[in-house]
């Protein structure tokens, strides 16, 4: 913990910027923090997601990194689970079965998940959904919304304020008299095409559906669809399209009922509570965490840290990705220092 008094503007309001308002506000309880975002939970794309831990859908991100913030991440939600957090944070320990056509390599991840273990089937049915490899593990699941209203609870009695507006660009931020010395944190995912001008950023639309079945109790999920049970819903998805639609399409409705009763026949039973649409920031190069500078037309310099491009690993990744940004600003205080010393 620091008594460093840093003034921290957080761009984003869903998982990742909350997780790193979380960790900056325990790390600098001395600082103050605004988060602005255009929304906030239950309006995010984080609130679309089922939650199951799972790194997907990364673009170039180096393996190196990715297991370094998946692992951190994986460890926090089982401190969560044995320190009795888990129901109002929405973490469960789910078994997980996974099915391919082929025989599919063992995912670098195998090692942090409990228990994981891949099987050949030998004798694969005659038919269309013949599968020739299994893997099944037990993972966390962590709903996103459960998640945030516990950060934003605990955020609301620190030095914390939130603001609600749309970003169309850094300049915005000119008008919103930030602090001359704020460092800024950009989550914003998607919304950094137009404020950071970053064109290797595209969406992977997903849609999914949340139903009543409190019969689903595993998690299963093959190369056309997915079954993720939490704890009021279970949610079955869903798409990976490169699109930015975000109205909901009746045909994948259809598609996703229909992939996931055939894995799951009892799923015919299960009730619809409501369809969700949302776009997975994904990255070509992969995620973008790195120190950069921001300079307004009024001649004020400010430290930016990068955070986005988690595409479908957002909940998988942010409680890592939020402790490297706490360690790259705890980096810029140990050289910000050395400066002052040296002009003395």
């Amino acid at each position: 913990m620091s008594t460093e008094n840093y003034q921290f503007v957080i761009l984003g309001g869903g998982i990742n910027g909350l997780s790193c308002a979380m960790r900056l506000s325990n790390e600098f309880p001395c600082s103050t923090i605004q988060i602005i975002s255009e929304y906030f939970s239950p309006n995010t794309t984080s609130d679309v997601a089922a939650g199951l831990w799972g790194p997907y859908a990364l673009g170039g991100t180096s393996i190196t990194e990715c297991r370094r913030w998946a692992q951190e991440t994986h460890d926090y939600f089982l401190q969560l689970w044995r320190g009795g957090d888990a129901d109002r944070c929405g973490i469960c320990l789910v078994p997980v079965l996974e099915l391919y056509e082929t025989d599919t390599t063992v995912p670098w991840w195998y090692d942090i998940v409990f228990g994981f273990s891949k099987t050949k089937i030998l004798n694969p049915s005659d038919h269309d959904d013949s599968f020739l490899t299994a893997f099944t593990y037990i993972t966390f699941t962590c709903e996103p919304t459960k998640l945030m209203k516990q950060y934003r609870d605990a955020l609301s009695m620190r030095n914390v304020t939130f603001c609600q507006k749309q970003l169309t660009s850094i300049r915005c931020l000119e008008n919103l008299n930030i602090h001359p010395n704020a460092i800024i944190i950009n989550c914003l995912g998607l919304g950094s095409q137009c404020v950071s001008n970053d064109a290797e950023l595209f969406p992977i639309r997903g849609q999914v559906q949340k139903v009543k079945a409190e019969f689903v109790f595993h998690s299963f999920a093959n190369e056309s669809c997915y079954i993720i049970p939490n704890t009021d819903t279970v949610v079955l998805g869903g798409t990976k399209q490169k699109d930015n639609n975000l109205q909901v399409n009746p045909v994948d409705r259809y598609d996703i009922r229909a992939h996931c009763q055939t894995i799951l026949p009892a799923l015919r039973h299960a009730v619809p509570v409501k369809d969700y649409v949302g776009l997975r920031p994904v990255r070509y190069s992969g995620v973008r965490l790195e120190v950069d500078n921001a300079v307004f037309t009024s001649g004020e310099n400010h430290i930016i840290v990068h955070n986005y491009g988690h595409g479908g690993a957002g909940i998988t990744l942010a409680w890592g990705c939020a402790g490297d940004v706490m360690r790259l600003i705890q980096e810029y205080g140990i050289q910000r220092s050395k400066c002052m010393h040296y002009k003395l």
